[in-house]
């Protein structure tokens, strides 16, 4: 139970992490060409940045969080997310994550 609480914890913030790089280069990078921009979201360090994404927000100690799951030893994080980087593609998620906002702000 734990490790699928911790996998949904991490996909969630792997989402969130997308969705804020793809906010921060829309206003950084206004004039560069938006496969340019996706290529920016996804860099060669994309795997480290969100790893540290998430060990940030564990450090932050959400109320609506269950300690249980935010209080991950090393190991177990290690884990999972290794198996997380082997399932899942990020191409993937960045293009369904544009494609949901583009239906919300019907482009």
């Amino acid at each position: 139970m734990t490790e699928m609480a911790m996998k949904i914890f991490i996909v969630g913030k792997i989402n969130e992490w997308i969705r804020k790089r793809i906010l921060e280069e829309e206003i950084i990078s206004r004039g560069k060409a938006g496969i340019e921009k996706l290529q920016n979201v996804l860099d060669k360090h994309v795997w480290e940045n969100i790893e540290k994404f998430i060990k940030a927000a564990k450090a932050k100690d959400n109320k609506l969080i269950p300690n249980f799951i935010e209080n991950f030893t090393e190991d177990v994080f290690e884990k999972v997310f290794t198996e997380i980087k082997g399932m899942l593609d990020l191409n993937e998620l960045l293009e369904s994550i544009l494609k949901e906002e583009k239906k919300a702000i019907k482009i």
